[in-house]
């Protein structure tokens, strides 16, 4: 199956070199198309290149498998944070963020919308960090998948090939509703069919994206606002944002960023801790969002709490991790002593902070000066915030690059599949001529796309 992928983007690129007058229009098209959906970066079309990347059958499968079971730890994993002293003590979370932990959800998984980042080689898939707060990108590849989708009916050597496509924005609201439904089991006075709110910043870049999102919702009948967490407030035991009504938060805030802003938005905070709306992610998403908690994850002393098949994902998908501090850990079967081994082994690590997203202050050892390096470390040693990972072979694919002429680059490629309550949800994936790989720090969206060829 892998050798098809390998023929049909053969076939990819012989066609571009081929036509070349085609790829520019087609190219100008769907920028246009991006803009003309909504799908906006900054109020500029979505930063993406004229090819998806193509996936297997078996690849798909072996995302949906692992994608779904490594969902199921993490709830397991939050549960486990909120009843073991020990565990919180490792992950560090500051007495606000617990005072928001503490907040009952009211439905059965704390954690409803994740992405799950990870690099795929292959078969092999190894997840990098879990963005799992309020993840971006659901609606975006929907309309990325649209786009392609209308330019795949030029491109003749694709009638060869069955191309599956994936429509999330459904199962997005339908999780969204179903915890909805969980919440209305014990809060009885709420009406059946909720007021959305989709509640972010108002200058945050990714705001286009609520815009499809209230389109969809509404579309499929559910009244939906866009607000910021200024908005709220309570009125006869209500809440309220913008004089509407609200039943259903669609939480995109950044936990981090409200706690930065904790006396401005008490209103809101209010609102979801006395039960007065129902809040999707919850709280306690943030806990698996961290990204201490590969380190724990991996722990002996912590596993009991998964499956015999969820401690072996853990051990086969997540690269070594430790909390950076000066302590000796176990690195396979070795102990180390963090404090000498981060510098003699710089060009097998990564040391990155556990609560930033956006590709924001990673430092790749390989490609880091040995006294940049050691200051990160050194900063960083005693603050018990950072993470040093073990790395990971970043994959690599080429993508065309098209001005008056087609070139075809290698591009480094990272994976980004969605879980919707436990359920794998499709991929996006994020490319970028530098091994930090994200939208924000000047990279890439492309559909990911599962091709397989027609028998004939």
């Amino acid at each position: 199956m892998a050798d098809s992928i390998q023929q049909l983007n053969r076939e990819y690129r012989e066609y571009f070199l081929k036509n070349r007058t085609s790829p520019e229009e087609h190219m100008s098209f769907l920028q246009m198309f991006l803009v003309e959906r909504g799908c906006t970066f900054g109020g500029e079309a979505m930063p993406t290149l004229l090819k998806p990347n193509f996936i297997s059958s078996r690849q798909s499968a072996l995302l949906k498998s692992h994608v779904e079971r490594m969902s199921r730890a993490l709830n397991k994993f939050i549960g486990l944070y909120l009843s073991d002293d020990r565990v919180r003590g490792i992950m560090g979370f500051s007495e606000k963020e617990n005072r928001l932990f503490r907040i009952e959800p009211g439905y059965r998984n704390p954690l409803v919308i994740s992405r799950l980042d990870a690099f795929l080689n292959g078969e092999s898939l190894k997840f990098l960090e879990f963005n799992c707060d309020s993840p971006a990108g659901i609606a975006y590849a929907d309309v990325l998948e649209e786009g392609f989708q209308v330019i795949f009916r030029k491109y003749p050597f694709l009638n060869g090939y069955r191309i599956r496509y994936a429509r999330r924005q459904g199962r997005l609201l339908e999780s969204l509703l179903q915890c909805y439904r969980e919440f209305r089991e014990i809060q009885r006075q709420f009406p059946e069919k909720p007021v959305i709110a989709i509640v972010d910043w108002a200058d945050v870049s990714t705001r286009s994206e609520f815009e499809l999102h209230r389109q969809h919702f509404t579309e499929h009948g559910i009244e939906t606002i866009i607000a910021t967490p200024q908005d709220f407030e309570i009125k006869r035991g209500r809440a309220v944002a913008g004089g509407q009504e609200v039943h259903l938060v669609y939480k995109r805030v950044i936990t981090r960023e409200l706690i930065e802003k904790w006396d401005e938005v008490q209103d809101f905070i209010g609102c979801i801790g006395s039960g007065l709306v129902c809040c999707c992610n919850s709280f306690r998403s943030y806990i698996v969002g961290n990204k201490k908690v590969l380190a724990v994850l991996a722990d002996p002393r912590y596993q009991s709490v998964f499956t015999d098949r969820e401690r072996q994902l853990i051990r086969n998908t997540i690269p070594w991790t430790a909390v950076l501090a000066d302590v000796r850990v176990k690195y396979g079967r070795r102990l180390v002593h963090l404090k000498s081994f981060i510098p003699e082994q710089k060009d097998r690590l990564v040391l990155k902070p556990g609560n930033k997203y956006g590709g924001k202050d990673v430092y790749i050892g390989r490609e880091t000066p040995q006294d940049v390096w050691e200051k990160v470390m050194n900063d960083h040693l005693d603050d018990d915030t950072w993470v040093v990972q073990e790395y990971v072979d970043i994959p690599t694919d080429e993508y065309p690059e098209i001005s008056r002429s087609v070139v075809f680059k290698p591009k480094y490629v990272n994976i980004n599949p969605f879980a919707l309550n436990n359920r794998y949800s499709g991929t996006i994936t994020r490319i970028s001529d530098s091994p930090v790989i994200n939208v924000s720090a000047g990279g890439g969206l492309v559909p990911t796309l599962t091709a397989e060829p027609l028998e004939i």
